[in-house]
Formats: C-alpha cells, sequence, structure tokens
C-alpha cells in the first residue's frame, strides 16, 4: 500500500518545536519559503516558551 505525503507545513511546525524545545536559536530555520518558514517559526516559539518554563523531553532526563 502507497502511503501519502505528509503535509510538508505540519512537518515544518514539528521540527521547529522540536528544535526550540531543545534550545535552539531561531536563526537554525532551514526554510526559505514564507509559508514553510512561518509554520517553522510558530513551532519554534511554542517550542522554546516550554524550554524556558522548564520543560523537558524523556531523553533529556
Amino acid at each position: 500500500m502507497k502511503r501519502a505525503k505528509r503535509d510538508m507545513t505540519h512537518r515544518a511546525y514539528k521540527l521547529g518545536y522540536n528544535q526550540g524545545v531543545k534550545g535552539h536559536n531561531k536563526e537554525t530555520c532551514p526554510f526559505f519559503e514564507t509559508d514553510k518558514r512561518g509554520q517553522w517559526m510558530g513551532g519554534w516559539r511554542i517550542g522554546h516558551a516550554e524550554y524556558v518554563a522548564g520543560y523537558r523531553s524523556v531523553s533529556e532526563t
């Protein structure tokens, strides 16, 4: 069975969130297209806010 293509904007959001939670800088955004970059930044903002608030993933404990 064939798999459906992933939605790149959703993938960009998840990648940004993961980078934010790990404490990475927002300048590490790999996207240049406006819509994908915006989604990445949105995910990064939320992930970074959780990082600052003290959230740590299971792998970091």
